[in-house]
C-alpha cells in the first residue's frame, strides 16, 4: 500500500447534492471520540485540539465552515478518520466561502482570486522518529527523545502542540478527498500556519487525494 502520497488526483469531483444543514459551533476541545455528520456545517470557535486517545471522524460529504483564526489540531496519541470521497468530498474552508454556495452546495461557490486567510488550518501530530535542532536537547540524528512544536500554534497547554517521538508505526489515522480552502495563518514573522501541517507523523497514517487552495502559506509542511 502507498503511504503519504499527498496530492494524489487534485481536481477531485464537487457533485453534491444542496444540503440543508444546521450549524454546530465547536469551542472546545475533542477529549473523547466523536463523528462528525454530513447533515451538519461544522463552524471551530477557537483552536480545536483532539486531545490523546480521542478520535475524531469525519463523514464524507460533511462541511468545516469557520470565521477567524480557528484551527483543527490533531495531538499525538489522537486519530482523525476523514475519508471523502470524489462526489462527496470533505471541505474545511471559511464561512466567507460558504456565503457564495447557493442552497449549500459548494460546487455553485465562487473562486475569490486573492481570498485566504480566512481561518487556520488542519494541522496533524504524530510519534515518529525525528531529526529537528528547534529544542536544545534534542540530537542531530533521529531519537525518540527529540521532539518540536507545531509552528503557528500556541495552546496554553503547550505539550500538545509537540511532534516527534519513537515511534515510526505510528497511526494518526486517515484522509482522502479532503478539500482545505481559503485558510492560514500568520502567528509571527515566518511562523505560519499551512493549509495542512504534519508533523513527526508515522507510516500508518494514510494520505491520498488532498487539496489544497489559496492558504496564505505553504500547501503542505
Amino acid at each position: 500500500m502507498v503511504r503519504h502520497s499527498l496530492l494524489r488526483g487534485l481536481a477531485f469531483g464537487l457533485g453534491l447534492a444542496p444540503f440543508a444543514a444546521a450549524q454546530v459551533v465547536v469551542n472546545t476541545n475533542i477529549a473523547t471520540s466523536t463523528t462528525w455528520t454530513a447533515n451538519n456545517v461544522y463552524a471551530l470557535s477557537g483552536d480545536i485540539y483532539v486531545l490523546p486517545g480521542a478520535t475524531l471522524t469525519i463523514e464524507a460529504g460533511t462541511v468545516v465552515a469557520s470565521l477567524n483564526d480557528s484551527t483543527l489540531a490533531v495531538c499525538r496519541g489522537a486519530q482523525i478518520i476523514a475519508n471523502g470521497t470524489r462526489t462527496a468530498p470533505i471541505i474545511f474552508t471559511s464561512d466567507n466561502d460558504r456565503a457564495t454556495w447557493t442552497g449549500g452546495n459548494p460546487a455553485t461557490g465562487t473562486f475569490r482570486q486573492n481570498a485566504n486567510n480566512e481561518w487556520g488550518n488542519l494541522t496533524i501530530m504524530g510519534a515518529g522518529f525525528i531529526s529537528e535542532n528547534q529544542v536544545g536537547t534534542n540530537t542531530p540524528a533521529p531519537s525518540a527523545s527529540n521532539y518540536a512544536d507545531m509552528e503557528g500554534l500556541s495552546p496554553a497547554n503547550t505539550s500538545l502542540n509537540d511532534y516527534g517521538g519513537g515511534n515510526d508505526n505510528d497511526d494518526s489515522g486517515s484522509l482522502s478527498y479532503v478539500s482545505l480552502r481559503y485558510g492560514g495563518r500568520t502567528s509571527a514573522p515566518n511562523i505560519e500556519l499551512n493549509g495542512l501541517s504534519l508533523g513527526g507523523i508515522g507510516r500508518n497514517t494514510e494520505i491520498n487525494y488532498i487539496e489544497i487552495l489559496n492558504n496564505l502559506d505553504d500547501g503542505i509542511e
